[in-house]
């Protein structure tokens, strides 16, 4: 999932020559569903092996996402490929989609709930 996203964010033309009109900020909902995506895959894959995540971890899972949405950002503007990079939009869409994967995820059953006190 991750080299799929970094595929589809630094590479100038990722689909090659086509042109795809949607709507008026369809980038913005592919970034929130690329990062909710990387985000709710690695929040699975732990789930799938028999050891979920607790919400503290599945937050940090979801920040680390966002920080990586950022850079990425970032590396656009920088690289010079092709890519205008520094959209503060794109960014906040590759958060918000972070974030937003962790109660989904939690609706699911994937995120361990229960505490597990010290003794």
């Amino acid at each position: 999932m991750l080299v799929a996203v970094l595929y589809l964010t630094l590479l100038p033309q990722p689909l090659g020559e086509e042109e795809i009109h949607l709507f008026e900020g369809a980038d913005k909902v592919v970034h929130f569903i690329m990062f909710g995506g990387l985000t709710g895959t690695f929040i699975f894959d732990r789930w799938r092996i028999g050891r979920p995540l607790n919400m503290r971890q599945a937050l940090l899972v979801a920040l680390c996402s966002a920080a990586l949405g950022a850079l990425v950002e970032y590396l656009q503007f920088a690289t010079h490929l092709g890519r205008t990079g520094n959209d503060p939009m794109d960014a906040l869409a590759n958060a918000l989609g972070s974030f937003t994967a962790v109660p989904v995820c939690r609706m699911l059953h994937w995120i361990d709930i229960i505490v597990k006190r010290r003794s």
